[in-house]
């Protein structure tokens, strides 16, 4: 993999191959998790640490808000949401509407969460959280509840663009976040809504929040070997923290776990790109930025090769070990064809038509969103 070296960023074209890097590795932390059982592999080693790719994604959505829509968006929040839904909305209601038509058509193929009736469908289709009969808080399409979170982070933030100043905006919206979750915290909601709206997790796109803030005043970092080492050496504890916490520490709230590791992992992730190191590599370029469909639509890809991994009965191990890549490998190709086929045509031809006069986004600017429950996902 080259990295580019010594290459200074400017305000507008600043480069962020590093996020699309990290989006395209927690898309597939969350794909792991959910094929672990695919094969007796995952009864035996513990996969749970993917769900902290959800984490990873939450740090980034808060970064990318910050350092586009602010910028571009300021005393706008119709136009910045409006650029949203046409991001995240799309997609999502195709997959939604597709897997709620396949199990009225194939009731056999739902899960402990139930079938799906008109109401459920609408709730997931306008982002409110409700109950499954599983009791966990999952839409039709049942990653979608980080959407959930996605979108009341968007419309929280839309208020948070009418007032003018960055730093006091940044303050408010921060203050807002911490007061929700300190919230949640004093009364222990039990609808899925206050759960949703009072989660710890969206602590993490606050995070996200400061370090978008932060990019835009950090000045250059000098180009020293020792100072790139010792931020690759922080990345890699920090994702070695990820299973190793899980392991040792499996009790420990979910922000401490992995979202604390989340984000040292996107801090330095950035570092490095201002100090020049950023990622060239146009497979993982192009993961990044197919992270999104990626990630709404490996449920689908899992679930079709389960169904056909389940009639062989395979007992070779080594067998088990090439089918989980095989379904890795495959979940790739599905997310890159749905983006580049599907999900990119729609985004530019509702940005065309609705949104006629905006800014083009920037390398990174168009980030999605994304999985892992608050329980056990």
């Amino acid at each position: 993999m080259r990295l580019q070296e010594n290459v200074r960023p400017t305000d507008r074209q600043a480069l962020l191959g590093n996020l699309q890097y990290l989006r395209a590795i927690a898309a597939y932390l969350v794909v792991l998790y959910h094929a672990r059982l695919l094969t007796p592999i995952g009864e035996i080693f513990s996969f749970d640490f993917g769900r902290a790719g959800v984490d990873i994604f939450f740090v980034i959505s808060g970064f990318i808000i910050q350092y586009v829509a602010a910028r571009d968006d300021g005393g706008r929040p119709g136009a910045f949401l409006l650029k949203r839904v046409i991001r995240i909305v799309p997609l999502y209601w195709l997959l939604t509407l597709s897997i709620a038509a396949i199990l009225a058509l194939v009731p056999r193929l739902a899960g402990e969460g139930g079938l799906p009736d008109a109401g459920r469908i609408v709730r997931s289709l306008l982002f409110i959280p409700y109950f499954d009969d599983a009791g966990e808080v999952h839409p039709v399409l049942f990653i979608g509840w980080t959407l959930n979170y996605e979108m009341f982070f968007y419309a929280l933030f839309a208020a948070g663009l009418l007032i003018a100043r960055p730093a006091l905006r940044l303050a408010v919206v921060s203050g807002a976040l911490l007061a929700l979750v300190a919230l949640g915290l004093a009364t222990a909601p039990r609808s899925a809504i206050g759960l949703t709206l009072t989660s710890p997790l969206l602590l993490e796109f606050g995070a996200g929040l400061w370090l978008g803030y932060c990019w835009r005043r950090w000045p250059m970092v000098p180009a020293r070997p020792r100072h790139r080492a010792a931020i690759r050496l922080a990345i890699v504890i920090a994702f070695a923290a990820l299973p190793l916490s899980e392991a040792f520490w499996p009790t420990l709230p979910q922000l401490l776990k992995w979202g604390v590791p989340a984000v040292v992992i996107v801090a330095g992730a950035l570092a490095l790109e201002r100090s020049g190191a950023g990622v060239a590599h146009r497979g993982a370029l192009l993961l990044g930025e197919a992270s999104y469909a990626i990630y709404l639509g490996h449920p689908f890809v899992i679930k079709a090769i389960s169904l056909l991994y389940a009639r062989l009965h395979v007992d070779a191990w080594l067998l088990h070990v090439i089918a989980l890549c095989v379904t890795v490998a495959i979940v790739g190709i599905v997310g890159v064809a749905m983006h580049l086929l599907v999900e990119r045509p729609l985004v530019r031809l509702l940005r065309h038509r609705l949104v006629p006069r905006a800014r083009p986004a920037v390398a990174a600017g168009e980030l999605g969103s994304v999985d892992s429950p608050p329980s056990n996902g």
